[in-house]
């Protein structure tokens, strides 16, 4: 009892002497998602994509087997005790142990998981298998990047333009942070369904929806230093209601209840509404230089069509409409949560200051400025890797400011740098598809 007293004080005094609190820009990039929907079964079973596997035993933090194995069965029986049988060849026995199964190989590397005879799903990363209620429960530990990859086509009409699908990830990703511990300190953080975010894995993955992670990489919404509430839903019928109209409480600032558009156009998700089911649009109006998101009294439930969903915080066909007459996803997001700031989790740009709009709280989405330094958003592998060679062979003779504007402004394979632009910016949207390197 002593020695834990002694431990706990030590504790207490560390963290009152370094003062250091734990950032929710500081969060891991791994996430566990409960695979619900999958229920509690007596057993799964499990397959690796390229034929080999490695189980892990938590509780003795330990590899227990590492080789090959087509299928792999885990078999719970009374009292907690589970079998895992790998190709009717080798069987190991656990004691009440959570269980992790990773595919071992070459990339693509995916696991597929069914419950019984039903139907299988794949999901990239490691698969977890814990006792729970008598039965046993499947989590997925997966890169936060790869989860979003499938949550976005899932959430968001696959014919969504790419700045609403972009606006989707930024938003999507918001949530989970915000809402990690919704399960509580249980066996999961989020679940896979419509109570956390639909997340069915690789099978609803496509290849639009992965470039818009992609190119928002660690990109969140905050508000008052703490990740934005960013509620989302599939149409407002035309008008926001405000957070507290929906659900009581206290009023949020950037929840409030506006006109889904311009004063004398239709809605913006009139717009979506057409583009997403591919009917004529007619001549979409040119997007605005001053677009601002008027607030109506918090109580407004007025309706320009039947809406779908809640009607608070982004309207996804709202989103899709602004897409599709040119706004940008951060004018999106800016007009649906007016006053965020888009702030970078410290995981996507390792090693380098994380980008942090430093200017007001946005509260109306403006025309972007045209800014004398091209890179403004966070930095990818390629920029790391580009500016750690240059770095090495001009150490001392540029600033980092300089060292940037030097790549960005170089003509590709220039002589005079020796660096091929390779990497996409703000200033220069298209060059990472042309490149083919998304």
């Amino acid at each position: 009892m002593y020695n834990f007293f002694v431990r706990c004080l030590l504790a207490i005094l560390l963290v009152a002497c370094t003062g250091v609190e734990a950032s929710y820009l500081d969060a891991s990039r791994i996430v566990r998602v409960g695979l619900t929907k999958l229920g509690t079964p007596q057993s799964f079973t499990i397959e690796p994509s390229t034929g080999f596997i490695e189980l892990f035993n938590k509780s003795k933090n330990q590899a227990v087997y590492s080789g090959k194995a087509a299928t792999v069965v885990v078999s719970i029986f009374q009292g907690g005790k589970i079998k895992v049988a790998i190709d009717n060849r080798k069987s190991l026995y656990y004691e009440s142990s959570e269980l992790l199964f990773s595919p071992l190989g070459k990339n693509p590397l995916n696991l597929k998981i069914k419950a019984g005879g039903k139907k299988s799903f794949a999901y990239r990363g490691t698969i977890s298998v814990i006792p729970d209620k008598g039965g046993l429960l499947a989590v997925n530990l997966v890169d936060i990047e790869d989860y979003l990859k499938s949550v976005v086509p899932s959430e968001i009409s696959t014919r969504s333009p790419d700045a609403a699908q972009e606006a989707q990830a930024i938003a999507a990703r918001t949530y989970a942070i915000r809402n990690l511990f919704r399960h509580g300190q249980g066996k999961y953080q989020v679940c896979d369904t419509v109570h956390c975010q639909v997340y069915p894995g690789i099978v609803k993955e496509i290849a639009a929806a992965s470039r818009a992670v992609k190119r928002t990489e660690g990109q969140i919404l905050s508000f008052s230093g703490s990740p934005a509430n960013t509620v989302y839903h599939s149409n407002c019928g035309g008008y926001l209601i405000s957070s507290k109209a929906a659900w009581s409480g206290t009023e949020i600032k950037y929840l409030s209840s506006h006109f889904d558009g311009i004063s004398g156009q239709e809605p913006f998700c009139s717009y979506g509404i057409r583009f997403r089911k591919n009917q004529p649009t007619g001549k979409l109006p040119a997007p605005a230089k001053d677009l601002i998101a008027k607030p109506l009294p918090w109580n407004t439930r007025k309706l320009h069509h039947k809406n779908f969903g809640h009607r608070v915080g982004m309207c996804q066909d709202g989103a899709i409409g602004m897409g599709a007459i040119g706004y940008s996803a951060r004018q999106i997001l800016a007009f649906y949560y007016p006053g965020t700031r888009i702030e970078t989790l410290n995981y996507a740009v390792p090693g380098i200051k994380p980008h942090i709009e430093t200017e007001k709280p946005l509260v109306v989405a403006m025309k972007p400025a045209v800014s004398s330094t091209p890179l403004e958003g966070p930095f990818n592998p390629t920029q790391i890797s580009t500016l750690t060679r240059n770095s090495r062979t001009n150490r001392g003779k540029s600033s980092l400011l300089e060292t940037l504007k030097s790549i960005s402004n170089a003509k590709s394979g220039s002589a005079a740098t020796g660096i091929r632009k390779m990497f996409w910016t703000p200033a220069q949207p298209g060059l990472s598809r042309q490149r083919n390197i998304l």
